[in-house]
């Protein structure tokens, strides 16, 4: 017999790691959101396209606030540590952290 091919095995295991639908797999795909985004790329990984776009999606669909939206941005997706994007929003490292906590909650 011929070997059996699951194309939706690495959909699967994406959707495991990283589900979109609670705070711990929106937090996990944002810590690792480089290493997700240099798969795409490397690998031409369409499953990963797929999960950015759903990820982009719930983002906009989230409602965030501009403080959230500047938070996560510079938190996530330019790599600061909070202390430097406290810095550059001109609030405490606690205020970010909190802002990042209550983006994911709406996101989620």
């Amino acid at each position: 017999m011929g070997k059996v091919i699951d194309f939706s095995a690495k959909e699967r295991r994406l959707d495991e790691a990283y589900p979109l639908e609670s705070e711990q797999g929106i937090y996990a795909l944002l810590t690792q959101l480089y290493h997700v985004r240099e798969s795409r790329f490397l690998r031409g990984d369409y499953e990963t396209s797929l999960l950015l776009l759903d990820l982009a999606q719930s983002i906009t669909e989230a409602n965030l606030t501009l403080r959230q939206k500047q938070a996560l941005r510079l938190d996530f997706f330019h790599d600061f540590i909070q202390k430097d994007a406290a810095h550059g929003m001109n609030i405490s490292q606690q205020a970010v952290s909190e802002h990042v906590r209550s983006a994911i909650q709406r996101i989620a």
